[in-house]
């Protein structure tokens, strides 16, 4: 059951090191800048959780704990699932689940709700999106694969650096 996660495609296939794989990459950008940034636009919402559900900071505190939880926590079930149907069917699976998971918490009526719809449900189909676009590019990219791997991960890097030079980071 242990063992990494690789996924070359077919033997004897070579990366192409760009092509289709630049589009790869885009949608590689996209889903690391929404599950870098989602669980973190929950705070937007906070006073108006608080005031909605009549709960204390702490309580509310725990729907970005965890979705994030959900979204690192699931890496070795992500693999299993990359290992046994593949990076697109995990991904598409992960789309709905993130999916389902925001339209669900539109009808929430309590805080628990909310806990298992955008934390448990939303985190795990961000986990299965997150996880397998990084894998993807493994497949697309050889000789370019530190570019590729940079630039996918390049909005999180800007936000880190705007944070550090106003001074929030230490």
């Amino acid at each position: 059951m242990g063992g990494a996660v690789v996924d070359d495609g077919p033997p004897g296939v070579k990366a192409p090191d760009g092509g289709w794989g630049w589009a790869v990459l885009v949608g590689c950008f996209v889903i690391t800048g929404f599950s870098y940034a989602f669980p973190k636009a929950i705070s937007v919402f906070f006073k108006e959780l608080i005031r909605e559900f009549n709960v204390g900071y702490s309580d509310t505190a725990w729907i970005s704990s965890i979705l994030l939880a959900m979204l690192y926590g699931t890496g070795p079930l992500c693999s299993v699932l990359v290992n046994r149907f593949g990076c697109r069917p995990v991904m598409m699976v992960g789309g709905l689940f993130a999916s389902l998971g925001m339209i669900l918490a539109s009808f929430a009526n309590s805080i628990i709700y909310i806990y298992l719809c955008t934390g448990v449900i939303t985190g795990l189909g961000l986990a299965l999106n997150f996880q397998p676009s990084l894998i993807m590019l493994n497949r697309y990219f050889n000789e370019k694969r530190p570019l590729a791997n940079g630039l996918a991960a390049q909005r999180k890097v800007k936000r880190s650096q705007r944070k550090s030079r106003r001074g929030t980071i230490h």
